[in-house]
């Protein structure tokens, strides 16, 4: 009877939800499936009634493409489904209205998750249960359905407990069922303030136990389920640890299996610092934030009456009591198929829910359609002695965002940027000089805007414009009658200056905005140096001087990466000031320093070889030196990605640029991906052959975004 409850349950579900799939627009979440054992099967079954979800491939291993159907359909636990499912070929399904793709492998390398535009990936197999073996996935995302052995390594969240503290990781666990019932009980409990405890898990029989005895090693677990109670252990003592340090050590536990397919159940002794009512505490659990998480039973129910459950944690009210004023029993009930597998989707739910916050809004996430369009660029390009510009590099890295907005229809679209640092509205700075170069690029006519952000925006008729230097404008750089500027849609693509209050960047009032493609490349390139959840081996190369400005994204830097070669005028810098240091030579990375040069007391003489930094008299030094370079090659051979900020040398100076060279040279002889980090650095490395993946424009910016994770530009 309880099976026949739960299936047309599921069934009015089903037909209710189906009537408002694309009722409206929403985004869905692009999610995999690795493994379709009974955690993989059970959410599959969850997603194909949750509009929240693009399922767009799954492993099924062994599983034959034609059993698929029968498979999902008849569950002897959580019931029978009637999904259409229809075989298109060996590797591809459709399920309902979503077509899959198939995979029939045990190796993860064989996989192309990101090909089938798989963004989100459940991991379910407990074959990849380490950072490193999960980045054997090709998949942005990897949730593990199991505690990780890499505890250390890999973060572990769970819904209800503190999934408010995932920042973004690539490969995250979500723990295991019987922590994800007790600790976010634990967690309500916590307003109570709970001294110590200890706990039985009474756990339903799992795919690994042994249906017969089994002639291997003495182990419990060989014995036969259908026949005993079989004592096992538990990590969730060690999980708990983790979830909630404010209570490490404090919980204990142990564990049982029993002859049942599904549900487990928690006998849990909790002792309070102070007098706990268990009848308040009961009445606290209706109103608790995380109401879909706990749940209070007051029925005489017992276990098959919660299978199908998403709340990971059912309050046995009738089976707890007081045992004294400080001391209380709870009984905790957990599907651990059903309950669990809803965990994980919350879970990819909220991290979906960060990672969109943090994701800039681009161009093709705008509907520029009859609006008008104001995009700040950087046109800052170099010119001749005749004012001629003698690379249009900055102009040409716009061009595809112009193309794209310009494809969807915009009413207007009015382009500003800054050239140059004019002074008394020096001419030769007019941004005139780029219209012949842009309207043949984009092969649309240009119209100039002589009054520059002076001009009234609500007067111009359809057309693509530019705008006058920005920089002409007092007002751009100083807060003195700074004007808002009003328009539809704002697109910024001017990376170079987003670390700048300037008024172009910070005063430009849209009902939209959104961000260019070479903005968005800058930072997802910068991302893959910051970000903390990864397997590459990562060095940064920071040379070029004014070492006090770097301190803040050395401090960044060095709880990110493996290792940083200092160099450059910055050595000179660290002689006269060791203590710059201190702040951060603790932190993860090898902090390694650059110990020979050439250099002089003048930087115009003739270098001299410094073979000892350290005892370098009254000398500076104006070059790295072949002993270091050495390291450096040696470091670079040990690493999967490399960011370079600041030359090793004077490089304008011809006696001191070929240690910047060399390095240019071993860069390009490596596999590493290579991230320039701007300024002088892009300036120069632009001068020679080289395969580095990202060449950035802005050298203050990088800084800036590196040592404070944002630009004000973002914000």
């Amino acid at each position: 009877m309880n099976k026949l409850l739960i299936f047309f349950k599921k069934q009015i579900s089903y037909i209710f939800f189906s009537r408002l799939i694309y009722s409206q627009k929403m985004v869905r979440i692009n999610v995999g499936i690795n493994g379709l054992g009974r955690i993989g099967k059970c959410i599959l079954l969850q997603l194909l009634e949750n509009d929240n979800f693009n399922i767009k491939a799954i492993n099924v291993s062994s599983l034959k493409t034609n059993s698929i159907q029968k498979y999902i359909n008849n569950d002897a636990t959580h019931g029978k489904h009637f999904f259409n499912v229809k075989v298109i070929d060996d590797d591809t399904i459709k399920i309902n209205n979503q077509i899959i793709k198939l995979f029939h492998t045990r190796n993860a390398k064989e996989i192309d998750w990101k090909e089938n535009n798989v963004e989100y990936l459940f991991e379910t197999t407990g074959s990849y249960l380490t950072t490193n073996k999960a980045n054997e996935h090709n998949a942005d995302y990897i949730v593990m359905s199991a505690p990780p052995k890499d505890i250390d390594i890999t973060p572990m969240y769970c819904y209800g407990v503190n999934e408010q503290d995932y920042k973004g990781e690539k490969v995250i666990s979500v723990a295991s069922c019987t922590t994800n019932c007790l600790a976010p009980f634990l967690k309500f409990c916590q307003d109570e303030k709970v001294l110590f405890g200890s706990f039985i898990t009474v756990h339903a029989a799992t795919a690994s136990q042994s249906i017969v005895d089994v002639a291997y090693d003495n182990k419990r677990t060989n014995r036969s389920i259908f026949n005993n109670i079989i004592p096992h252990t538990t990590g969730a003592s060690k999980t708990i640890d983790v979830l909630l340090p404010e209570i490490k050590g404090k919980i204990k536990g142990t564990s049982v299996r029993i002859p049942v397919s599904n549900v487990s159940m928690i006998d849990l002794n909790l002792t309070f610092e102070n007098k706990v009512d268990i009848d308040k505490l009961f009445e606290k659990v209706n109103d608790y934030k995380y109401n879909d998480t706990l749940l209070l039973n007051q029925n005489n129910s017992v276990s098959c009456d919660f299978i199908g459950t998403e709340a990971s944690c059912v309050i046995d009210k009738n089976s707890s009591f007081q045992m004294n004023d400080n001391n209380i029993k709870f009984t905790l009930w957990y599907d651990n198929e059903w309950s669990y597998s809803a965990q994980m989707i919350k879970t990819v739910k909220h991290m979906n829910f960060i990672n969109d916050k943090k994701r800039l809004s681009q161009i093709y996430d705008i509907n520029f359609k009859n609006q008008q369009v104001l995009m700040r660029c950087d046109f800052n390009c170099p010119i001749d002695d005749e004012n001629n510009i003698t690379d249009y590099f900055r102009v040409d890295s716009a061009i595809k965002s112009i193309k794209t907005i310009l494809e969807k229809g915009p009413k207007q679209l009015v382009i500003l940027t800054h050239f140059g640092r004019p002074k008394n509205g020096d001419l030769k700075y007019s941004t005139k000089i780029f219209i012949p170069y842009l309207s043949r690029a984009i092969n649309r006519d240009i119209i100039f805007l002589p009054n520059g952000m002076d001009t009234n925006l609500e007067e111009l008729k359809e057309g693509v414009y530019l705008m006058e230097n920005v920089r002409y404008h007092n007002y751009e750089t100083k807060d003195e009658n700074r004007p808002i500027i009003k328009t539809d849609v704002f697109v910024n693509e001017a990376f170079s200056v987003s670390h700048r209050d300037h008024c172009s960047i910070t005063k430009i009032k849209s009902s939209q905005k959104c961000f260019g493609y070479c903005f968005v490349k800058e930072i997802n390139y910068l991302n893959l140096v910051m970000n903390n959840n990864s397997n590459d081996k990562k060095l940064a190369i920071i040379g070029g001087s004014k070492m006090e400005d770097k301190i803040p994204m050395l401090q960044n830097l060095s709880k990110k990466v493996d290792a940083i070669f200092i160099a450059g005028n910055n050595i000179n810098a660290l002689a006269d000031n060791p203590e710059l240091l201190d702040n951060f030579s603790n932190n993860k990375a090898r902090i390694i320093l650059m110990n020979d040069g050439f250099g002089n007391i003048n930087p115009k003489d003739e270098p001299n070889y410094i073979n000892d930094i350290k005892n370098k008299d009254n000398n500076k030094v104006f070059d790295i030196g072949p002993i270091s370079l050495n390291i450096l090659y040696k470091l670079i051979k040990e690493t999967n990605i490399v960011f370079w900020n600041g030359t090793l040398g004077i490089t304008e100076n011809k006696f001191y640029k070929n240690g910047s060279e060399s390095l240019i040279q071993m860069l390009n002889d490596s596999d590493c991906k290579v991230i320039i980090g701007g300024g002088d650095t892009s300036g120069f490395v632009n001068n020679y052959d080289n395969n580095f993946n990202h060449i950035s424009t802005g050298g203050g910016a990088s800084i800036e975004y590196i040592s404070n994770g944002t630009l004000i530009g973002i914000n």
